[in-house]
């Protein structure tokens, strides 16, 4: 491919980016759309899906585009948001984990697939993605605690696939009926902590060298290296780099208040410089996220049907059982809050690493998973875009609220008149708003 050609459509990319970003703040319409269909384009036109190349830099590339999108949305997250929102995104994200797990794992034995398969196939796909769920959360007008957690979800859900699937790989050869669930329980949960704690740790001793180092022109990158080098770190001891990134992000996303705890006033150097280390970790998230999501669509193909279709039906199972998970996990939700949840259920960064370790671990029948996943990348996606806009405009309430019989009672109240004053009262609550302490 000659350079000036690889030159232009590096431009474009940055541009359809910047564009799509621009969309996203006037419709909700998340910009990874364009750019999964921009790939689609320029994937067949120039027949990019058929080299060498894409899939020599696919694993390296995917796995800084999740660490540095996790790193960066933990710097926009408040650790009281984060206490906040903790115990209802766990158990949001264990409970879409299980029940997304069950539903792929029905649908694929169903189109043909074995057991094994299926199971593989629902932990691929039991999560959501951060880098569609972060950004669209930041401009939602929802609460604190939805916000919270859906971000914590997703963070949670991408290590819950990762962890998952490598350690159902490792049992498979043993089989699934002598499957210790205890173990995996147990492997998962010590996973989470060795990786919050080295990634915590790292951060608040991160603030101290970069207050030493305040003013420093180079202190941006030399923070992108230690976020390297906490990944690195924590996949040799066997852990979640991932999340180990989305605690240093945290950390350092809070450093004025965390600071004040052990200096005399030293955070007044680095409050100003911060607002500027935000801009440039958000400028490198949205490069990698264009560019990321741009190589997701050059991996399509729609040579055959049966993918999507399969696809298709996953997705819609998947949409189905989401209501539970809001219902679990979101007793203090508002309505609109639960219609929001019920929306966002968006596929990206984990299924598109781990679609492919399978087939490379020589598990049999999963040879279609790669065109499987991608397809569910590409309609959750698209789903989730749609629902999102409805839901923003108070024309799609989700099947939690119906299922509450919310929408019901809210309509009835349109039809008699709404009361003159509600002042405490949000326009599709039935209560006021608690006020928080």
């Amino acid at each position: 491919m000659d350079i000036a050609v690889f030159f232009a459509i590096a431009a474009l990319i940055i541009i359809l980016g910047f564009l799509g970003e621009l969309v996203f703040k006037k419709t909700n319409v998340p910009d990874v759309l364009w750019l999964m269909i921009f790939g689609i384009l320029i994937g067949h036109f120039f027949g990019f899906y058929q080299t060498d190349l894409i899939a020599d830099i696919a694993s390296i590339f995917t796995t800084f585009a999740l660490i540095f999108i996790l790193f960066e949305g933990g710097l926009n997250l408040k650790i009281h948001e984060v206490f906040e929102g903790m115990f209802g995104g766990s158990l949001l994200a264990i409970v879409t984990f299980i029940f997304s797990v069950v539903s792929v794992t029905v649908v694929a034995v169903y189109f043909g697939f074995g057991l094994a398969q299926g199971v593989l196939l629902g932990m691929i796909l039991g999560g959501t993605s951060s880098a569609v769920v972060v950004p669209i959360v930041k401009r939602l007008t929802i609460s604190k605690q939805a916000s919270s957690s859906l971000v914590l979800e997703s963070a949670i859900t991408d290590v819950l696939c990762i962890v998952a699937v490598l350690a159902t790989i490792e049992i498979y050869g043993i089989g699934f009926a002598n499957l210790d669930t205890g173990l995996l329980l147990n492997s998962v949960l010590s996973k989470f902590l060795l990786a919050f704690f080295i990634g915590g740790v790292g951060g608040y001793l991160w603030l101290h060298v970069l207050n030493k180092m305040s003013g420093h022109t180079k202190s941006y990158m030399i923070t992108i290296a230690f976020l390297l080098l906490i990944y690195s770190f924590t996949e040799y001891l066997k852990s979640s780099g991932a999340m180990a990134c989305l605690a240093l992000g945290v950390i350092l996303g809070n450093s004025e208040r965390l600071m004040k705890l052990g200096s005399n006033g030293e955070t007044q150097t680095r409050t100003s410089i911060r607002e500027a280390e935000r801009f440039f970790y958000s400028e490198i998230s949205f490069l990698v996220k264009s560019f990321f999501f741009v190589y997701l669509g050059l991996l399509m193909n729609f040579s055959s049907v049966e993918p999507y279709l399969i696809a298709g039906v996953i997705v819609l199972g998947l949409y189905l059982m989401r209501p539970i998970s809001t219902l679990v996990a979101g007793k203090n939700f508002t309505p609109e809050d639960r219609a929001v949840v019920d929306s966002l259920v968006p596929k990206g960064l984990a299924p598109a690493i781990l679609a492919g370790i399978p087939l490379k671990a020589g598990i049999p029948g999963t040879e279609s998973f790669v065109s499987i996943v991608l397809a569910c990348i590409l309609i959750s996606i698209l789903l989730s875009t749609v629902l999102v806009f409805l839901a923003e405009r108070k024309k799609y309430w989700g099947i939690s609220n119906y299922l509450l019989g919310r929408v019901a009672k809210r309509k009835a109240l349109d039809f008699k008149g709404a009361p003159d004053k509600e002042p405490t009262t949000t326009p599709y609550s039935e209560k006021p708003p608690k006020k928080s302490k």
